[in-house]
Order: C-alpha cells, then sequence, then structure tokens
C-alpha cells in the first residue's frame, strides 16, 4: 500500500468512491451523485503543504481510500480548527487502510499551526467511530436527528482530537 498526496490523475477513482458512498450509505449527508467538476474543485481545494492536505491509499493503480483536513468554518475563530474526513473502499474495510491514511495525515500536519481536529460520523458507523478512537479522537456530544436523507432524520457523534 502506498499512501500519497492525492492529484488530479486520482479524479476519476474519488469520484467512483465518493459517489459510491452518496449511493449506498448514510455516511455522507449529499443525495444526488457528485459530478466530475465538483470532485475535481474540492481536490483543488487542498495543497500539498499547510494544514489542508488529502492524501490517498493505493495498491497496484487501485484507489483503497481518502483523508483529508479541511477548513472547519469560515469564522476567524476557528483559524486553528480543521475538520478531518476519511473514506475507505468497501472491499478493503478492516485492513488497516484507515489507521494508515489518518497516520500519514496527522504526520504530515503535525507542524502546522492547528489546535483540534474536528469529525462528524453519521450514525450508526461503529466502524467509524472505532476507527476515531483508535487515532486518538473522543467523543464530544451527538447532534440527534438534525439532517434529512432520502426523507430519514440522521444523528451525528461529534469527536475531536488535540493536535
Amino acid at each position: 500500500m502506498v499512501i500519497r498526496p492525492a492529484d488530479a490523475a486520482d479524479l476519476d477513482s474519488l469520484l467512483s468512491l465518493r459517489n459510491h458512498y452518496i449511493s449506498n450509505s448514510y455516511a455522507t449527508f449529499d443525495e444526488e451523485l457528485m459530478p466530475k467538476e465538483a470532485v475535481s474543485a474540492w481536490i483543488g481545494s487542498f495543497s500539498h503543504s499547510g494544514p489542508h492536505r488529502l492524501f490517498v491509499a493505493t495498491e497496484s493503480g487501485r484507489l483503497l481510500g481518502f483523508a483529508g483536513s479541511q477548513q472547519y468554518h469560515s469564522h476567524p475563530a476557528f483559524q486553528k480548527t480543521i475538520e478531518t474526513s476519511i473514506y475507505v473502499d468497501p472491499e478493503v474495510v478492516g485492513r488497516g487502510v484507515g489507521s494508515a491514511l489518518y497516520e500519514s495525515l496527522f504526520k504530515e500536519i503535525s507542524g502546522e499551526d492547528l489546535h483540534c481536529a474536528v469529525v462528524g460520523i453519521a450514525l450508526p458507523n461503529e466502524a467509524s467511530v472505532r476507527l476515531h478512537r483508535k487515532a486518538g479522537f473522543t467523543e464530544v456530544g451527538t447532534f440527534a436527528e438534525y439532517a434529512i436523507k432520502n426523507s430519514r432524520y440522521l444523528s451525528s457523534v461529534w469527536m475531536q482530537r488535540a493536535l
């Protein structure tokens, strides 16, 4: 397995993985499949330096997953907080891909002027909660039935990690 910064060559694989989770889970609240242009712009919002990074895990040219750190909110009060996201190909869940992605991400941003990372995990998703605990996140609360996807109310547990 190789973990590296994402680039434009990963567009089609990232599009496929993101749209898989839109269609087949509640992990993302999106209901409409993402067009290629939106995923291209999303990839472009990350850099190879600074606090906002996107890493991919690949094996023999196949995308296994991604992890990213992005701006939490645009308000200046949150400039030292990042929000993370991580998605792993369902066929390789449990093989350590998520842990390896987070290890690389947090190593690379360790020198940045950041205070904490936060993540919201749509419930139920015990595998993701376990992964985040393993990565040093702790639960801080649950937003109960605060979102709707496909006419279903969804809750999310929020977790944070000191940086």
